[in-house]
C-alpha cells in the first residue's frame, strides 16, 4: 500500500503570478507538476475555471485547487509547494482596427452584390482586446438581414478564440444605394399632368423607403401631381394621383406575349386599376384567371416569357 502511494505521489508547485492563454485555465498553465508520469499529464489538463478577461486578473487559492484535484483524482497523492495563492492574468491580443473594418466591408459588398453602392464608417471602431488562444484569432461577419437600402447599417463582426466566439464588435456604416432611373427634369406644379417629356434618366440616391414606394415608368402616364415637385424627384405614390382607367367588369382586350408571338383576345376585368397596375382578368368563355398589366382603358397585357 505504501509503495502504491509513493508511486502515485505528485508535487504541484504554485507561483505567485501566472499568465494564461485561451478562455479556460488548466492546472499545467499556472503550476509546474512533477512526479509519477502516469498522472502528471492528467493532472495538468484539469480545468480550474474561466480565464480572466483582458484588463482583469483572477486570484486562485491553493486550498480550492487541492479540493478539486482530490475530487477528480482521489487515488493520487498531491503535495503542494510554492505559494498559497496565484494571481492569474491573461495573455492578450489586440485586434487591428483595419482587420475588423476589412471583414465588415466584405460582408457589405456580399449583401449588396449587384447594387450601385457607396459606404463609409459612420463612427470609429473601438480598440478590441481578446485572450491569446492556441491558434490565430478568427474574424467573421454575421450575415446581414433586412432591407438593402440607404441609411445607417450595422455589421456585426464576431471574434473567435480557439473556434469559440469570444465577443462581437458592432460596426456602423453610412450606406448609399444608387440607381439610374427616370426623374423629373424640371419642377412640376401641383395639378399638372405628367408627360414623358418631363422626365430624364439620371443616377440618383435611393433613400430608405423610396425604392419600395417609387412608381415605375409605366405607372406614370396620366398621373397628376398632388403637390409641387422639384427637379430630380423620384415619383412615389404619394406625389401623384393616378386615375382609375379600368373598372371591375369592363370588357377589354388581353394582349398575350410569348417570345416573338403575340395574340389579342377578348377578356373581362376582375379588378379596377390605373395604368401600370396589375389586375386579375379572365378571357371570355374561360374560367381561368390571369394577372395582367394595365396598358390603357381597354387593354391589359400578359407576358409569358420566351
Amino acid at each position: 500500500m505504501l509503495l502504491s502511494l509513493l508511486l502515485s505521489s505528485v508535487t504541484v508547485t504554485v507561483p505567485m503570478e501566472a499568465t494564461v492563454r485561451g478562455t479556460e485555465i488548466e492546472l499545467a498553465e499556472i503550476a509546474s507538476i512533477e512526479g509519477d508520469a502516469r498522472w502528471v499529464a492528467e493532472l495538468g489538463s484539469i480545468e480550474l475555471g474561466y480565464a480572466p478577461a483582458p484588463g482583469y486578473s483572477r486570484l486562485l487559492r491553493v486550498d480550492k485547487i487541492q479540493s478539486l484535484l482530490h475530487e477528480r483524482l482521489p487515488e493520487v497523492q498531491v503535495r503542494f509547494a510554492g505559494h498559497t495563492v496565484c494571481r492569474v492574468r491573461p495573455e492578450v491580443r489586440q485586434i487591428p482596427v483595419a482587420d475588423l473594418e476589412q471583414v465588415a466591408r466584405a460582408e457589405l459588398r456580399r449583401a449588396f452584390a449587384g447594387t450601385d453602392l457607396t459606404f463609409q464608417l459612420a463612427e470609429s471602431l473601438p480598440q478590441t482586446m481578446v485572450p491569446a488562444g492556441d491558434g490565430a484569432v478568427q474574424l467573421r461577419a454575421r450575415p446581414l438581414s433586412g432591407p438593402r437600402a440607404s441609411g445607417l447599417t450595422s455589421v456585426a463582426v464576431e471574434v473567435a478564440v480557439d473556434d469559440a466566439v469570444y465577443r462581437t464588435v458592432w460596426t456602423t456604416w453610412k450606406v448609399e444605394v444608387w440607381q439610374t432611373r427616370s426623374v423629373l427634369a424640371r419642377p412640376v406644379r401641383a395639378g399638372q399632368a405628367l408627360e414623358p417629356s418631363m422626365f430624364e434618366r439620371r443616377r440618383v440616391l435611393l433613400r430608405r423607403g423610396v425604392e419600395r414606394e417609387a412608381l415605375g415608368e409605366g405607372m406614370l402616364p396620366g398621373a397628376v401631381a398632388t403637390r409641387d415637385l422639384m427637379a430630380g424627384a423620384v415619383i412615389t405614390a404619394t406625389d401623384v394621383h393616378r386615375p382609375t382607367v379600368l373598372q371591375l367588369g369592363d370588357q377589354i382586350y388581353l394582349l398575350v406575349r410569348k417570345g416573338g408571338i403575340q395574340a389579342r383576345v377578348p377578356a373581362v376585368a376582375l379588378d379596377s386599376g390605373a395604368v401600370g397596375d396589375r389586375v386579375r382578368v379572365r378571357m371570355n368563355h374561360s374560367p381561368k384567371e390571369m394577372s395582367a398589366l394595365v396598358r390603357s382603358a381597354d387593354l391589359v397585357e400578359v407576358n409569358l416569357g420566351q
